[in-house]
């Protein structure tokens, strides 16, 4: 008995994790700086604060960590591991214009190259989120 409880519990519980939301900020060896250091020049209106959004399905067998509306841009700056190649790589995570696939098309990428002895820069740029997701061009007017 007390392990079906404890089993309804875990489903329950990772069920629920499926959609959370949350800040970003990348782990604490790498250090997140602002692009533009005062007011973002062009700066268009975003549908909200910026949040971190769990998927509620699977991307190469897990759950995927997607980052909208984004409206102050950052780069964070992966050293390498090991032997510096004196290689870098400005990773852009994809994510359709309304959002950014920051794990998988960014840190799971930094996180591959750095033991190649690659630098990476994972780049946080602007998007608008979903509710302002424009027909054609670069900004909604």
């Amino acid at each position: 008995m007390k392990l079906a409880t404890l089993g309804l519990c875990l489903v329950f519980g990772v069920g629920a994790l499926s959609g959370q939301t949350f800040v970003w900020q990348p782990s604490p060896e790498h250090t997140q700086v602002p692009i533009w250091p005062g007011v973002v020049p062009d700066a268009q209106p975003v549908s909200g604060p910026e949040l971190a959004t769990t998927s509620d399905r699977l991307f190469g067998g897990r759950v995927a960590l997607g980052l909208s509306p984004v409206s102050q841009p950052t780069m964070t700056v992966y050293l390498p591991s090991g032997k510096n190649t004196g290689a870098a790589v400005v990773v852009f995570p994809g994510g359709g214009y309304q959002g950014l696939a920051i794990d998988l098309e960014g840190t799971d990428v930094c996180d591959w190259l750095t033991p190649k002895g690659i630098t990476c820069v994972l780049l946080k740029y602007r998007v608008p989120g979903a509710k302002l997701y424009p027909k054609s061009a670069p900004y909604p007017k």
